[in-house]
């Protein structure tokens, strides 16, 4: 039996073990798949584990903030029965991109809506990888990173979250659901074949990418430098989703190509209505091609060495930071990419039940991306002006 089938089915002898451990966040519900699983510390498999191994036990009893307050860590964990292609160290980072990309764009379009970016996994540091876990005989601890391979006893093990963080309850509710199925679907597609298609290459390449652009740019030491960087990071991450394999070429154009095919609920964000430059050119193009085009200026001023201010990190009108938007195009990008648009056929008018329970479903589906739309028309308008309109709204 192939391993895709065999994964498919439920096993009454299914058992997890424990990949990383993510302090950052406190997560109330499991996100699942076959294979792989992100889960709270109070989840059953977990809660079997320490009772199984007293090292695990102890291991996840050991983890504090930096003032000292316990607490448990969030755990991706793998099917023990899982094949091996599925045990290759870029498939669980794939995992962790995938899941990035289904809850940060969201989460910084509604705090660029709301205008309120605390209490919110708006960063992909909160999906930091603790760098200690126990081995698979659950015997010593293990740190295998780029700077170091060493070993250590689980009894003197001291486990911590990001200083620079404030850790946060990921809700289940917070995930991008449409975005996240068909990301789940793709992910067992690029790796449970030895000959994945370049498309899904391309795509997981460009998510990690991303989940390095959603980074916090810095910590104390922040300048205007670390945005710029990022910026470049949200280029290359636009640039690898549009690159054609092979001997191909990705480029502005390509981008622009892609932006141009987002399938938009509101169809007003279509309409090529925006001057860009380009050379002695000036086009007209969407609201997303223009946003992009101000990232990939802001890309070239700071990675080119070019003179840069602070003004080079704002977008016009608005005033707000360039990047600030880049999540959010991002998720409206993969949108156009993946096709990730509502297909379902409409029932018979008749069916009154049927009728409802699908309309339902169409505006869950579509909730995520008229939230970005929404965020995404907000890159000019001025914070004042955001502020002044809620009030007027209010007032009504």
């Amino acid at each position: 039996m192939s391993d895709s089938r065999r994964l498919g089915g439920c096993s009454r002898e299914m058992t997890w073990e424990p990949i990383w451990a993510l302090p950052n966040i406190d997560l109330d519900e499991p996100v699942e798949s076959p294979i792989f699983a992100l889960v709270p510390a109070s989840d059953p498999r977990v809660e079997r584990l320490k009772r199984e191994h007293g090292s695990f036990q102890t291991f996840m009893s050991q983890f504090q903030d930096t003032h000292r307050n316990r607490i448990s860590p969030t755990l991706m964990i793998r099917r023990t029965d899982a094949p091996e292609s599925f045990r290759k160290l870029d498939v669980a980072a794939s995992f962790r991109d995938l899941l990035v990309a289904s809850t940060v764009p969201l989460a910084r379009s509604r705090a660029i809506i709301n205008s309120n970016t605390f209490h919110r996994v708006t960063y992909s540091s909160f999906f930091w990888v603790y760098p200690w876990m126990l081995d698979q005989h659950y015997e010593t601890i293990i740190a295998h990173t780029p700077a170091t391979l060493a070993l250590h006893d689980v009894d003197q093990f001291r486990g911590h979250s990001s200083p620079e963080l404030s850790r946060t309850t990921l809700h289940r509710r917070d995930f991008d659901e449409p975005l996240l199925q068909e990301l789940l679907h793709r992910w067992r597609a690029r790796y449970e074949t030895a000959n994945p298609q370049w498309a899904n290459i391309a795509l997981f390449r460009s998510l990690n990418m991303a989940n390095r652009a959603c980074l916090l740019p810095a910590g104390a030491d922040f300048v205007i430098h670390d945005d710029g960087r990022m910026a470049g990071l949200w280029t290359a991450a636009f640039e690898i989703l549009v690159h054609p394999g092979g001997d191909g070429r990705a480029n502005l154009s390509k981008v622009f190509d892609l932006l141009q095919k987002i399938p938009w609920i509101d169809k007003t964000c279509a309409y090529r209505r925006f001057p860009i430059r380009r050379g002695r050119r000036r086009e007209q193009k969407g609201l997303a091609c223009w946003l992009y085009n101000h990232i990939y200026s802001c890309r070239n001023d700071f990675l080119h060495g070019n003179p840069v201010a602070r003004e080079n990190l704002l977008l016009p009108i608005s005033g707000r930071l360039i990047t600030s938007h880049a999540a959010t195009l991002y998720r409206l990008a993969l949108s156009s990419f993946l096709d990730l648009s509502w297909k379902e056929p409409f029932p018979s008018s008749e069916d009154t039940q049927a009728l409802a329970a699908y309309v339902v479903r169409t505006l869950e589906f579509r909730a995520p991306q008229k939230k970005c739309e929404e965020a995404l028309k907000l890159c000019r308008v001025s914070v004042a002006e955001q502020r002044r309109n809620r009030e007027s709204r209010r007032s009504a």
